[in-house]
């Protein structure tokens, strides 16, 4: 099947999540970065990938949905957010993390995506622009009452396999986009 990879990726974790990803997938994969705006029109599955920043997808995933929807409709998609809490916390009233930075991008797609979901992903503090960095000390200050940013990394080369897996097993079995109805 020609799978088009799509990732927006600031520092390099989400391309290569992507690269894992095609690896599994098989070799009709294409990875490209969402800054290239590659036309789907060609691609059967088209999976679309973002590094979590400022509590959202990165803008430049969001627009490439907005300038490709007459290409993905009706074409088969994924969603994956990379980011260092999967999970997702709850702190002063609010929600931090999780599924709350993806729901609005799969909420633009023109066709529910088969699969979506969350990767672990990777701080690397050499790696930040100073934005990124000082926004990172205030959520590590409000979060653990520290400023410090330590390297983490959740990356984990099986976590997107298994993620590739499911994919291919939606493939052979879509899942419906209505619920059957009792008694019908």
């Amino acid at each position: 099947m020609k799978t088009l990879i799509v990732c927006a990726s600031k520092y390099g974790s989400t391309l290569e999540i992507g690269r894992w990803m095609a690896e599994r997938l098989g070799s009709d994969c294409l990875v490209k970065r969402a800054e290239d705006m590659p036309d789907p029109s060609s691609a059967e599955l088209i999976i679309l990938g973002s590094g979590i920043y400022r509590h959202a997808v990165l803008p430049v995933l969001q627009e490439y949905v907005t300038r490709s929807a007459d290409a993905l409709k009706g074409k088969k998609t994924v969603v994956f957010g990379v980011a260092l809490d999967t999970r997702g916390v709850f702190i002063n009233g609010k929600v931090h993390g999780g599924w709350d930075y993806i729901l609005p991008l799969i909420e633009r797609l023109p066709t529910p995506p088969i699969h979506a979901g969350l990767l672990g992903g990777e701080i690397n503090p050499d790696k930040l622009d100073t934005k990124d960095r000082e926004g990172l000390k205030r959520f590590y200050k409000m979060l653990y009452g520290q400023e410090e940013i330590p390297y983490k990394t959740r990356m984990n080369k099986k976590e997107v396999w298994d993620f590739a897996e499911k994919v291919l097993e939606r493939l052979e079995r879509p899942i419906p986009t209505k619920l059957p109805v009792e008694g019908r």
